[in-house]
Parts: structure tokens; C-alpha cells; sequence
């Protein structure tokens, strides 16, 4: 990039083989970028939950609000508190499994102009249900490449890649303790007025790679648990089947709509 834009990397530190893939995989269009050092939820303790979260959230969300889950906001606040802390303008936050779609740092570099000044751009995101942008916010940043408000903000997810700027981070920071919301719980973040404005990239800048998160693994009840010793030992042949279920589910979660405000008139 001609002007170097802050990148933060979300990370458990002993997340080695996905650190060494990112580690080549930006080194080979020259990004420079700090590691986060993520908060491993499960060293958190009964103690340390409840100075930090709001418990009544938790015993709600038992299966949602997970330990790990927790440690994932966290990192993502903490990181917030560092980019007021720096005053750094703006910065991009990733997890740990991206891909940079081609042309990333042109698109980027282009982009940061149409930057309101309290926004947060997602990079990468899924939803439920196929997503749907209006189509008469889109903005051009790039060829080819346009910002989209969320027709409703409480279907996008994923916090794998995203921009934020200064004064999203301190009003993010200032609302986000007691925890009771997960860190891609854009739609919550936006009706509290933790930020003023979200938009979306489309296409895409950035795409996972096909495994699931290290820091926001639900993995707190014994199905988890099994799911997990299960991709570690590769199991034949429930992984390969669990990999397949997981391909498609995410196939389903990437469709986009390009919809009026009320009606929709394309699907991609």
C-alpha cells in the first residue's frame, strides 16, 4: 500500500501452523501486519466472566456466549482500545484464516477515502439467510467494487476482516463491557449506537479458509468437544463428512442479494 495502513492479526499464540501460513500468504504482497495475541477463553475463570460479562447474557446464550466466544470479544475489544490508545485514523482487523482476494491493497487504498468517520466496513461476511444490500447506497470505491449499507443490520456476521475507524474503536470500546454480545453481533452493536455507520465491501476483499475458527470454537459442551477431537484426529469418515456439511453450509451463508429497500432485484 503507498500509505501503509495499520493491520492487526488476531491470534492464539499457539495457533503455529495457521501463524506460518498468514505469515507467507502476506509476505508475498509485502503486508505488513502485528499479531493480537487472542485471549484464550477457556483460561478465563468464573471470576474473570463475571467482572467482564453481563451474566445474565450468559445464562441466556449458554450455547452462544461460550467461553470461547468471550475470549473472542475480548481480543477484538482490546484491539479497539489499542487503536484509541495509538490514535491511529483507521485499521483493518483480521483473524487468523483469511485469504486476500486479489488486488487487496488497490482496492484497500481506494476505499479509505469513502471512509465515514464513524464506520465500521466489513471485508468479509455471512449471514444466515442470503444477505441483502441496497442497491441505492452502493458507492463505487474501485472498478467494479462498491460500499453497501445492510438492508437489515442484524443478519450480517463474522468479524474475520474488517475496517474500522478512530471513533468507531472509541465508541465500540466505550459500550462493549459487560460482554453480551459476540464480536460479529453487528446488528446489537448498531442499535446500541456503538457505531454510527456499517457498510459492506462487494465483492468481497477477503475469503476464509475452509476450517473453522480457533477463537471462537463452540466447543464448551461435549458435542463441541467431539467435534473438535474429531477434525484433530481426522476421523474417517465422519471428518470428511463434517468438512463437507461445513463447505456447504458456508456456500449457503456467502450469498448476497442486491435488493431495493423493500424489494429484491437481483440475486448472486
Amino acid at each position: 500500500m503507498a500509505t501503509q495502513i495499520p493491520v492487526f492479526v488476531i491470534s492464539l499464540k499457539n495457533s503455529s501452523e495457521r501463524r506460518r501460513r498468514l505469515e507467507a500468504h502476506f509476505k508475498k504482497i509485502g503486508l505488513a501486519f502485528e499479531w493480537y495475541d487472542a485471549i484464550y477463553g477457556k483460561d478465563l475463570s468464573e471470576d474473570d466472566v463475571a467482572a467482564c460479562c453481563n451474566i445474565e447474557a450468559v445464562k441466556n446464550s449458554p450455547n452462544w456466549l461460550t467461553r470461547s466466544a468471550i475470549g473472542c470479544a475480548l481480543s477484538h475489544y482490546n484491539i479497539y482500545k489499542e487503536i484509541v490508545r495509538r490514535q491511529l485514523p483507521y485499521a483493518i482487523i483480521f483473524e487468523d484464516d483469511v485469504v486476500l482476494k486479489k488486488g487487496f491493497e488497490k482496492h484497500i487504498e481506494s476505499l479509505v477515502p469513502k471512509l465515514k468517520k464513524n464506520e465500521v466496513i466489513s471485508l468479509f461476511y455471512q449471514s444466515w439467510e442470503p444477505l441483502q444490500l441496497v442497491k441505492n447506497t452502493g458507492i463505487e470505491f474501485d472498478k467494479g467494487h462498491k460500499l453497501y449499507e445492510v438492508a437489515d443490520m442484524m443478519q450480517p456476521i463474522s468479524a474475520a476482516a474488517y475496517l474500522i475507524t478512530l471513533d468507531a474503536c472509541k465508541t465500540l470500546s466505550a459500550s462493549i463491557l459487560p460482554i453480551k454480545y459476540t464480536a460479529d453481533s453487528w446488528g446489537e452493536f448498531r442499535k446500541n449506537g456503538s457505531f454510527e455507520s456499517f457498510r459492506c465491501a462487494y465483492p468481497r476483499l477477503v475469503d476464509v479458509i475452509d476450517a473453522k475458527s480457533t477463537i471462537q470454537y463452540l466447543e464448551d459442551d461435549w458435542k463441541g468437544k467431539l467435534m473438535k477431537w474429531i477434525d484433530n484426529n481426522k476421523v474417517f469418515p465422519v471428518y470428511q463428512y463434517l468438512r463437507y456439511k461445513r463447505k456447504k453450509n458456508r456456500q449457503k451463508m456467502m450469498n448476497v442479494e442486491i435488493v431495493d429497500t423493500t424489494k429484491n432485484t437481483s440475486h448472486v
